[in-house]
């Protein structure tokens, strides 16, 4: 994925949003994200920038009812800047290097995207289009998802599919062998339950599915090829399935009057990919309207079946790359969120901070990929319902 596409996920997942369920006010949000990758350290710099990405995003969400309906519409903007990982390449010692690009011209994104629910048949159902462009991606989304709520039983079933059709249109070709243009489509399915297990404690298990295909490669990264002491465009399968089980558990306490939260998700796809996530939250009511929210989060992952550091020759099947993404690698991130309700007014915001490294992994990696992320995002938050 594009780091602008990641960041946006990341940027609307920093949001209490209102699910599917119909509302009776017009709910307003704005959300500023300040998004700063730490630098390459000189010890893996094998040359380029040593300089990594910085991302400001500003979304804006309003949420209105409208007859028996209820629409929303989201805007996002983003300005990106800063050098991204190009290739690794063996050091005097054999360690690998990380060779960046130069420092990116200013980049912008532009996202928008639409929703309708309505009350359908005990639950209700939605459906979305969203449009992304930026200077060398488009994208067109959309998706139709449902809720249904069992009144004899204490369950509620949630369920949805997602389609994407992305358009790719390299730039800064200068020096590297690049598509011109190039498509890939992509299809999500979900399906899932919440169960309330008592008044104080509510459970939900889901299951997903996502299908890729077409251009999966990614156009700006290059393999290094030893016998050639050469690098050459990196080459990825044009398809990829994957499937995800995630669990989600909500429990209140009296006493101290918060909310405890866990999460954990697990990943497979056919790149021989995967992955586990836990997150535990801690939700704390305060005196005078005030929400203090810290939470913990670990990652791993196995590596892609074609990625290597570097190559010491071509494999059969001509797939290559050292995306640190496709690498084997572990995880932790903290986050604290505050948020100050005022009447109808919300203010809030929240800073966290992330490190990807071999030691966090759940199996030993042999080598660590030197283009690991470390990061620091702040985010402001204002909403007003009325």
């Amino acid at each position: 994925m594009k780091k602008s596409k990641a960041l946006a996920a990341l940027t609307q997942a920093a949001l209490v949003l209102p699910g599917l369920a119909t509302a009776a006010e017009i709910q307003t949000d704005y959300l500023f994200s300040h998004y700063q990758e730490r630098d390459i350290r000189g010890s893996n710099l094998g040359g380029g920038s040593a300089e990594r990405y910085e991302i400001q995003s500003h979304l804006f969400r309003v949420v209105s009812p409208y007859r028996d309906n209820t629409v929303g519409l989201n805007l996002t903007y983003e300005s990106m800047s800063g050098a991204s990982p190009w290739f690794i390449q063996p050091g005097a010692d054999g360690k690998p290097m990380q060779v960046m690009s130069g420092a990116s011209i200013r980049e912008e994104r532009v996202d928008i995207e639409g929703s309708l629910s309505r009350a359908l048949l005990g639950g209700v159902a939605a459906v979305s289009l969203g449009y992304s462009t930026e200077d060398d991606y488009q994208a067109i989304n959309g998706g139709v998802e449902f809720e249904i709520e069992q009144l004899e039983t204490p369950i509620t079933w949630s369920g949805g599919i997602g389609f994407s059709h992305d358009t790719l249109e390299p730039v800064q070709k200068t020096g590297i062998t690049r598509i011109d243009e190039d498509n890939k489509n992509s299809v999500t399915l979900y399906g899932g339950a919440a169960i309330i297990i008592d008044a104080a404690t509510v459970a939900q298990i889901s299951v997903g599915y996502q299908h890729h295909d077409g251009f999966l490669t990614d156009p700006y990264k290059q393999a290094w090829f030893t016998n050639l002491a050469n690098a050459l465009p990196e080459s990825r399968p044009d398809g990829r399935q994957a499937w995800t089980v995630s669990g989600k558990l909500r429990h209140h306490l009296g006493s101290p009057n918060a909310a405890v939260h866990v999460d954990y998700r697990f990943y497979r796809d056919d790149w021989e990919i995967e992955s586990h996530t836990l997150e535990l939250a801690w939700h704390q009511v305060l005196p005078q309207q005030w929400r203090l929210s810290p939470s913990l989060r670990w990652y791993s992952q196995s590596q892609a079946f074609f990625y290597a550091p570097y190559y010491n020759d071509f494999r059969a099947d001509g797939f290559a790359s050292s995306d640190y993404r496709l690498s084997p690698y572990g995880a932790l991130s903290a986050r604290v969120d505050v948020l100050k309700s005022i009447g109808a007014l919300s203010l809030g915001g929240g800073v966290e901070y992330y490190e990807a490294s071999d030691s966090y992994a759940l199996k030993n990696v042999d080598v660590e990929n030197p283009g690991l992320v470390e990061f620091l995002n702040f985010t402001v938050r204002l909403s007003y319902r009325f």
